[in-house]
Parts: structure tokens; sequence; C-alpha cells
């Protein structure tokens, strides 16, 4: 009997200089769906490249609807999420394959994602490989929460023990992008700091001025404590973090003490 058929979702937005690596290490699976929020660069013509990608065009909704409208576009009863800066490494391929085909399989699996910065895997510390949910059955899981999502199985929110999550062996991986460093962090700060700070927001989160002001040397201190063996890597990473954490909670400040309408007045009297 031949194993169970998988769909890969795959959420893209102008990742035309990293989706091919993952669409190489992918590109064994059943069927590929792709879901696009709006990229204006070639990444659609590089996934009409690969001839059991499905493409849909879906305006950016966030993360969640984004996550939940590609598994309603899945053809086949397994899923596998994967996003567009990573590799699937091939021995991981070959052990999905072989869960999906158990007889009494569970609902949903972690798979360990190995991080890099500047080609340097990171195993200890702030920001260190970690297992993520990635293998399920899309009959019964869902996305939930905000930027950092979490799941549901059968409606109930996925917890670190419940017992519908088992994990592949550690020496599964999935690997981010190796070549990972200050420049794509650059990239990405700005959107991110105005989706979590506009999600902190949704659910009521109020900052005030002494928190934003003391917010950085506190973060810094309490990431470099887990990174300090990591040497001047450690350092780069604790300022990354101390930096992006401030931002969001100086945005959320502004945000509840300038209307736009004040702000438009300031930018005028300002030229």
């Amino acid at each position: 009997m031949s194993n169970p058929k998988i769909s890969v979702l795959l959420l893209t937005q102008n990742n035309e200089n990293s989706i091919r690596r993952t669409l190489e290490s992918i590109k064994g699976f059943d069927e590929i769906v792709v879901v696009d929020g709006g990229s204006i660069d070639g990444t659609k013509k590089i996934v009409g490249e690969y001839p059991n990608a499905v493409f849909y065009e879906n305006p950016w909704p966030g993360f969640i609807e984004q996550r939940n409208f590609s598994i309603s576009k899945a053809s086949h009863d397994w899923c596998f999420m994967i996003d567009s800066d990573e590799e699937l490494c091939s021995d991981t391929k070959i052990e999905i394959d072989r869960i999906v085909s158990l007889e009494s399989p569970a609902p949903m699996y972690r798979i360990m994602r190995t991080e890099y910065y500047l080609g340097t895997a990171l195993e200890t510390g702030f920001g260190k490989s970690d297992y993520q949910e990635r293998l399920f059955l899309k009959s019964r899981v869902r996305y939930t929460g905000g930027v950092h999502h979490n799941h549901t199985i059968d409606g109930e929110l996925v917890t670190p023990d419940s017992p519908g999550v088992e994990n592949f062996p550690r020496c599964f991986r999935i690997k981010h992008d190796e070549d990972y460093g200050m420049d794509d962090w650059l990239t990405k700060f700005p959107r991110f700091t105005v989706l979590i700070a506009n999600e902190k927001m949704s659910r009521g989160r109020k900052v005030g001025g002494l928190t934003v002001f003391i917010s950085f040397i506190g973060t810094f201190l309490q990431i470099f404590f887990k990174s300090f063996k990591e040497g001047k890597l450690g350092f780069v990473l604790a300022m990354q973090e101390a930096i992006y954490r401030t931002m969001v909670k100086l945005y959320i400040y502004q945000s509840q003490n300038f209307d736009r309408k004040t702000s438009n007045e300031l930018k005028q009297k300002l030229g």
C-alpha cells in the first residue's frame, strides 16, 4: 500500500531570494500549496517552475488567517508547514513519510529547526534551535493566536504537555537560513515591530514611558545572561533583541499618546 499523500503549506511574499532553496527541498512531496500575500518580485515565476506547486494569491490578512487559508486549500489529509527561508533535510523527508504511514499516528508532530547566525548553528542560548509544530492532520488542527501563533487540536489549545503532540528525534531537522545575519534582521525589523505592537494593542496592552526607558537595559541583561557563552555573537543577539522589544514598546507608547491627527500636525510644523 502506498504512503498517505501530503500537502506542503508554504506562505510567501517577496521571497525570490530564498524560495528556490525551499522548493528544491520539498519538490518530492505530492502537493505544494503556495499562498502569496502580494509579491511584486519574481516569487510567482519561480513557483511556476515546480509542477506540483499550486499558487494562490491572497492579500495579506494576518499570520493566523493566512495559515488557516493555506490549510483550507490543501488537497490531502496530512499537511507539512515550512517557511520560505527554510530547507527540509532529505532524511527528515524520509521520516515524515514513515510517520504518516503508521497505523495510529498522532494528530500533530514537532520537528527540530536549526537556527543560524552567519553560518553558526545556535544550539544554546537565546534563539537556539528548538522544536516547532510542523506536521499535522488538517481535519483536526488549526492555527490560533497572533504573530507568534499557537495551534488547536480538535478545538483545544495545544500546550507543551498535550497528549496529541509528539516530537521527531532531534537528528531530523528543518534548516533555517544559514546565512541569516544583521542585514536580514534589519530588513524584517520594521514590519515585525509594527505587527507585534498592533497585536499587543489589540489585546489592550498599554505602556508607560518608564517601561520604555528601562526596557532596553533590562532586555539586554536578560538575553545576554542566556547567551554569554556565545561571546561576541551572544552580545549581538542580546543587542538586537533589546532594540526590537524596546521599539515595540515605544510604538505602543506613541500610539497611546499621539493620535494620527496630532502626528500629521507635527509633520506639517516640521516641514
